[in-house]
Parts: C-alpha cells; structure tokens; sequence
C-alpha cells in the first residue's frame, strides 16, 4: 500500500455521499428477492413405488457425515444398510438424448437469434471484497475476469451486505434499456479486536500490523455510501462498477442491511438448534431389481464400445 498517498495526491479522488446524495449518475436496483434467512420450499417428493421385496439383507454401519454447518461437530452414528432385491417395477425407461445438431444448421442459428430476442443477456462482474470490523471495506474489482481494467478502492460499507442476491439491474439514462450484471463476489471479513484478544491471549503484543493504511472517509450513518479510489482507470468498466455498487448501496442499503441481519440471526438460531439436538444418521435402503432388457441409453453405451 505504498502507492496508496501518492496515488490519492495524484487524481484527488474522494467520492463522498454528501455530494451524491444530491445526484445519482445511475438507476440501478435488485429485481428479485434478497435472501434474508428464510428455509426454501422442500422440493416435491415423487410417488412412491410399491416395491414387491423378493429378499432382505440388512447390516450395521458406523457412519460419519458432514455437518449442516462448518463450524459443528461432524454427525456421527451407527445406521442399518438394507440391501432389497424386488422384482422389477417396470419403470417407464428414460428417453434418449437427442442427436446434436452441427452449430451451422439453420434451426439452431434461428434459435440462437431467438433466445437473444427475449432473454436479457447477464453480464458477469468479479469482485473480492475484504471487510475490516464490519465498517470498511478494501475492494478489487475485475471486469469480465480480468486483472487489466480492473481497480482497488476503499468503501466505507459493510460488503457482507451485498450476500443477499446475486444479480443486480442498471437502467440506460438514455433509451432505458435494461442491463443485468450478475455479482461474483469473494469475501473474508477480518475482525481486529478480536485478533487483539487473541494475541494477548497468547502472550503476543498486537500492533495491527497485518492491518493496511485505511484513508480517512466518512462513517456511513454521517455521510452515506462513500469511497476512496485507489488505483485504476477513471474511463475503465470496473470504475462503472464501483459507483453502481455504491449508488445501488444508496438506493436498496436500508433493505440490504435488514436482509442480512434476518440472515445472521437465521444461522445463530440455527446453531443453537442443532447444538442442542444433535442430529443422527438416517439409515440408508437400497432396492435392486433384474432388468429384463437394457435401456435405449445403455444399448446406445455399448453399441459405442466407450464405456463398460
């Protein structure tokens, strides 16, 4: 971060809210739900079959599996495995894939055209963020993936806002066409008084040393959404992209917030919950059946001579 004062003295950019508030260069906005910690639907279970069992075979397992989250114990138990031969349930047999077609073929080129019609194109922005106590935030933002164009910049918002959703929309002042930039976003929060806690904790004196030189800027309760450029063009596509995110921060930061929140107290809840009822493996049935002839895609397979 050597660069950093030099690099500020030179292009004098500081971006502050005050005087944003007054103008915002773009309309951007979140077309769709923010996830604030609520449970999806369970997907729909299919009709169960009516398995008729010929035999039986059912044994012990000592199991380990993954748990819900990364921070709790791993769910440990023993399970029954039953292992069922039944007779064959007739299952309708999957249909076969469809032959591809060579790019060149007029129905393809027409759909293509078609498709591009009516669906909005998504355009990807890749961004890392690194939040320091939950109130500043040092941003690398790559347009398209790649490190030429790309810019650094201090922001004074908390980007664990921005976990909520994954596609926001910019309106064109001109002819008001829409344009969806879909957020591919890497983020690692560091909490400083922690680290503090933790190095006396071991005896160790803690300086802040891993910690970079932040530029002065304003809080966001007293002047909005602000940030301080660091290097990268003013003209480039990754600078668009730095003031939409803080212009769609000014519009929609109200709800991002509440959003999040909703999400930590989710996921505290949660916790607690599997803390105190530990859950258990479920056991596992396996149901096999001879087949009176081989599926279309496993003649196709063999016919092939590719696979076994």
């Amino acid at each position: 971060m050597k660069h950093l004062p030099a690099f500020l003295a030179f292009f004098g950019l500081f971006f502050s809210a005050a005087a944003e508030q007054i103008f915002t260069k773009w309309d951007v906005g979140i077309p769709a739900p923010i996830t604030d910690g609520t449970p999806s639907p369970p997907p729909p279970k299919p009709d169960p079959i009516d398995f008729k069992v010929v035999s039986t075979r059912t044994t012990r397992m000592g199991v380990s599996e993954a748990p819900e989250m990364p921070d709790l114990p791993p769910i440990t138990g023993t399970i029954n495995v039953t292992v069922q031969l039944v007779e064959n349930p007739n299952l309708i047999d999957p249909p076969p894939p469809l032959p591809a077609l060579p790019p060149e073929d007029p129905a393809v080129i027409a759909r293509m055209a078609e498709l591009r019609e009516d669906y909005r194109e998504t355009e990807l922005v890749f961004l890392s963020a690194t939040v320091y106590d939950n109130n500043r935030t040092f941003l690398r933002i790559y347009p398209n993936g790649r490190a030429d164009g790309s810019v650094t910049a201090w922001s004074n918002l908390d980007f664990h806002h921005f976990c909520g959703f994954s596609t926001y929309r910019v309106k064109d002042d001109v002819d008001g066409t829409l344009y969806d930039y879909g957020l591919l976003m890497g983020i690692g929060g560091i909490d400083t008084r922690r680290m503090k806690e933790m190095a006396e904790a071991h005896g160790i004196e803690y300086k802040g040393q891993e910690i970079p030189e932040i530029p002065i800027m304003p809080d966001l309760a007293d002047g909005g959404p602000a940030f301080v450029l660091v290097e990268g063009a003013k003209d480039s596509a990754a600078m668009d992209t730095l003031e939409q995110i803080h212009d769609l921060y000014r519009k929609e930061g109200v709800r991002m917030e509440e959003a999040y929140h909703a999400r930590e107290k989710a996921h505290a809840d949660r916790k607690a919950y599997l803390l105190a009822n530990p859950p258990k493996p479920n056991d596992v049935t396996i149901q096999f059946w001879k087949r009176d002839h081989p599926s279309p895609r496993g003649v196709q397979a063999l016919e092939g001579g590719a696979q076994p």
